[in-house]
Parts: C-alpha cells; structure tokens; sequence
C-alpha cells in the first residue's frame, strides 16, 4: 500500500497592507509566518520576475555555505527551508523580534538623517558591531545597505544587527567562501561603499563635528 503525503498549503493575502505583511522588496515580499510567529515567509509577488529566481538560488547557495562553518548566528537570519502557500513557493527564515516582542526595525527606519543627532552614538556604535561580526565571521553580501540590517533590542539599553537580506555573491564560482583573505577584501570594498550611503555620510559628520 502505498501512502500519499499531502502538502498544507499555507494560505497568506495578496493584499500588501495586510498586518501579516513585514514588507516588500524588490522581488519578495515577507509575511509572519501563520503558524510560527517566531519565523517569516518570503514570497517572490511576481511569477514573471526573471531575476528574482537567480537571487534565490544565490542566496540559498550562500545558507548552505554559512552551514557548513558559522557557529554565530546572532548577527544572521537563518533559513528553514519551503513551504508551500497560496501565492507560490515560500522560504522561511528567522523573525527578528525585540525582547519586548516587538518586530526589529531596519537601520534605515530606527535611525533618521534628519534626527540623528539624537541617537548617532548609539548608531556608531552598531555599525561597528555589524562590521566586526561580518569580518570575524567571514560574512559576505551582495550591497551592504541600511535597509537590509535590522536591529534587534535585547535589552533597554542593548542592540544588535542582523543581516536579513541580500547576502552571499553573485560570482559563479565564490572562491570568497574559501579565503579568508578574498573575503576580507571583498568586505573592505563592502565597508567602502556603505560609507557612501546617506545615513552613514550624516554619521561620520556628526563624528566629526563632536
């Protein structure tokens, strides 16, 4: 006799404004997960999207490298694999949460250019930390962006970023995953870059001027 395994299918609304939706991307967009409202779903809203696929497959890539070595995971979300939903193939990651149950919010959306003088030394201060986690835990992403760090308060007093988005490389073969020495490199072009995004120009003159 032969036993058939029927897949739940998850059902999730079409509607972006609906309270299950976190946010949307460029190519996803990410529900809390029905069933699990400590984990979320990513969903491609475009079955048209040409690239999209390819992102998914580099990003998937990455999670089986990050497996094989990372032991801290504090600083990334992790990846449990599909389910199945209404709206397609959904992939399901971490939801990152505050200690008061609250959703983590983006770099971008926490920290304002035109505010900033009133938090910049507590940004500083998490910038530095997603650097140093990221170099000693050889982490590589595609654009290092404000939008694609959250940060987690596990504490009145205490936050932590972790990446959500756009992580590993798009090179067909990721010699970075295999030298530390290419990675660190790679991150200094990384780190570069990410000091040419507004927030972080605003920051470094707030530095400077105090």
């Amino acid at each position: 006799m032969v036993l058939f395994r029927i897949n739940k299918i998850i059902n999730l609304p079409e509607n972006h404004s609906d309270p299950l939706v976190i946010g949307v991307g460029a190519h996803r967009a990410c529900y809390i997960h029905p069933e699990d409202p400590h984990k979320c779903i990513k969903v491609i809203y475009s079955q048209n999207d040409p690239v999209a696929p390819k992102e998914i497959r580099r990003e998937l890539a990455y999670y089986k490298h990050l497996n094989s070595y990372l032991k801290d995971w504090t600083g990334m979300t992790r990846y449990y694999g599909t389910v199945e939903t209404n709206l397609g193939t959904g992939y399901v990651y971490d939801r990152v949460m505050d200690f008061d149950g609250k959703i983590s919010q983006t770099m971008k959306d926490r920290y304002r250019v035109e505010n900033l003088k009133d938090n910049w030394k507590e940004l500083k201060e998490l910038v530095e930390k997603l650097e140093k986690y990221m170099w000693d835990n050889l982490i590589i992403t595609m654009a290092l962006k404000p939008h694609n760090v959250l940060c987690r308060r596990i504490s009145e007093n205490e936050i932590i970023p972790v990446i959500c988005d756009n992580v590993g490389t798009a090179t067909r073969i990721p010699v970075v995953f295999y030298s530390s020495w290419l990675c660190h490199r790679k991150q200094k072009k990384l780190f570069a870059k990410f000091e040419h995004q507004p927030l972080i120009q605003a920051l470094r003159s707030y530095e400077q001027v105090r």
